[in-house]
């Protein structure tokens, strides 16, 4: 191709890429630059419909995808407008502020000449259609799914999920059907990863999980960074550390990378990239942290890109599966038993004895679609004591509570709670902190002080959804930082943190087991002169 004869406006119009570099847009570093950030290119350039951003820290990526998105809303692309979803209405308050804005501002020609308002922090208006940007806590919360009814009411070509990792997937969801009429129906996933299969790591997963890979300048051949951490990096004599080829150990570039997929042919399109190819962070640092093992969470997720959690954070499936006895599950219990109840498009029931006054044994778990099936289960196993989760069906709990002939308590989540539970039995409500809660359950499992039922189907699912949350420290709007539990399919998890919460009612149950009851009548009698057959327990020689 002759350069002399290339229309570049003509390419800017179909080109985010050429778009941002013809015009030489003001960024807020800055002027947009191709130097440093070889690979915006290919995410800018792509026409792919679906793409994820698996990304350490200030990569660029999100400014990638406003570039796109502005180029798209001044050039017609998306005529019914964008939908940028964020964790809070603080970060829309944020990134308006500190994203758009300037780049309307700095940018008369190219951008600003096609706003028609800017008033708005969450809407702008942009040729044809209209921004919208939104925090991705919910407003309201209807029957399972959270709602915002300014959300439900925005049709959209095209939506940008920034920082996936941190948002309720229920958003997520409702998010996706603004462009079910739309002919564009572009997704954008953009996310620093947190925890391995979930949000971002996930969806990366799907994809065609391209990488940047870099072309040795002495052998010829392709190293990727990110795959072959840490042994990609080479400190030298002098303390400098530099990128080395995997096959010849000569040192590269960034700069000389291209992005390929490592699973060619999937519609998602996929890319992961680090700070090891950031010509901006000295490679030397991330080397020193990982050798010295020091905030793995952060170095991982934020410095290299990767999911990560660390083992004491997250229960593995084996550590649930490990609480599995002998017995099968019942059918019924003489009790006393607790029971906990999370509520959602149906309710998840787990029914349990205090076995002592620090373990606890699962002789039911169920599934069930409605508080009737609920009732028959407490009658048929003794339940004395229940709580069930307060949202998003309180009046249908409320209405079971006091229905209910043993004491039922709502139990609503308050993350500010930094007490024990606050039992309000006037309005059979107990406020606990969730976090707390999880860490209860998490400590149950680990001691082996939980008995569960052995293996059968419904028991798997229980074990995978009490195995899901994960335990990760996240960044408040006030400064601090809250350690939480991550959400999603986890609804065994909660109703065992109900059950828990609940057991602490109920007194210490029998063991209505032969051996059982000869101990304890052992124990009440003391051993002197006994003989299992005085007691018309029917054992045999054996004392089973």
């Amino acid at each position: 191709m002759n350069p002399e004869t290339v229309d570049i406006a003509a390419l800017a119009e179909v080109d985010p890429w050429i778009w941002a570099w013809h015009n030489q847009l003001k960024l807020v570093a800055g002027s947009f630059e191709v130097t440093g950030h070889e690979y915006q290119a290919g995410i800018m350039q792509s026409a792919a419909r679906e793409r994820v951003y698996m990304k350490a820290a200030q990569m660029c990526f999100t400014e990638s995808e406003v570039l796109r998105t502005l180029h798209g809303m001044t050039h017609g692309i998306y005529p019914k407008g964008v939908l940028y979803l964020f964790p809070s209405e603080r970060d829309v308050q944020e990134f308006s502020k500190s994203r758009f804005n300037p780049l309307i501002d700095n940018n008369p020609e190219a951008i600003g000449k096609f706003v028609r308002n800017t008033d708005a922090t969450n809407i702008k208006q942009i040729g044809q259609g209209f921004l919208y940007l939104h925090g991705a806590r919910a407003t309201q919360r209807v029957e399972d799914s959270k709602e915002s009814s300014a959300l439900r009411s925005r049709s959209t070509d095209k939506v940008v999920f920034d920082e996936r990792d941190l948002m309720d997937d229920d958003m997520v969801d409702m998010a996706l059907d603004r462009f079910a009429h739309s002919k564009v129906q572009e997704r954008v996933d953009i996310s620093t990863p947190i925890v391995p299969g979930m949000g971002v790591d996930a969806r990366y997963e799907k994809s065609d999980q391209r990488v940047w890979m870099i072309r040795c300048g002495a052998c010829g051949k392709e190293t990727c960074l990110e795959l072959e951490f840490p042994l990609c990096l080479r400190e030298l004599n002098n303390g400098k550390v530099i990128r080395i080829c995997k096959h010849c150990e000569r040192e590269i570039f960034p700069k000389d990378g291209h992005w390929v997929a490592r699973m060619p042919g999937r519609d998602i399109e996929g890319y992961w990239i680090s700070q090891l190819n950031s010509t901006f962070v000295d490679p030397a640092e991330i080397l020193e942290q990982f050798n010295e093992k020091r905030n793995l969470q952060r170095l991982y997720n934020s410095k290299l890109g990767m999911a990560y959690i660390a083992a004491e954070n997250r229960l593995s499936l084996s550590d649930v599966y490990a609480c599995c006895g002998q017995e099968l599950m019942n059918d019924r219990s003489t009790g006393p038993c607790a029971m906990g109840v999370d509520v959602g498009k149906i309710l998840t029931v787990v029914i349990g004895l205090k076995s002592s006054e620090k373990k606890r044994k699962l002789v039911k778990l169920a599934r069930t679609s409605s508080f009737n099936d609920v009732h028959d289960l407490a009658m048929r196993f003794n339940v004395r004591s229940a709580i069930i989760d307060a949202e998003p069906e309180t009046r249908a709990a409320m209405a079971f509570a006091d229905a209910e002939p043993y004491p039922v308590w709502l139990c609503d989540y308050n993350d500010k709670l930094l007490t024990d539970p606050v039992w309000r039995d006037d309005k059979k409500i107990v406020k606990a902190n969730r976090t707390t809660l999880c860490d209860i359950t998490h400590e149950l499992v680990k001691s082996g002080l939980l008995e569960i039922p052995r293996k059968c189907e419904e028991v798997e699912i229980f074990v995978k959804q009490v195995a899901f949350p994960a335990k990760i420290l996240r960044d408040e709007p006030d400064k601090s930082r809250r350690y939480y539990y991550t959400k999603g399919n986890d609804h065994y998890r909660h109703a065992l943190n109900y059950f828990d919460l609940a057991s602490r009612g109920i007194e210490v149950a029998r063991d209505e087991s032969p051996k059982g009851r000869l101990l304890q009548l052992v124990q009440s009698r003391g051993t002197e002169d006994y003989h299992p057959m005085s007691y018309g327990l029917g054992l045999n020689n054996s004392g089973r």
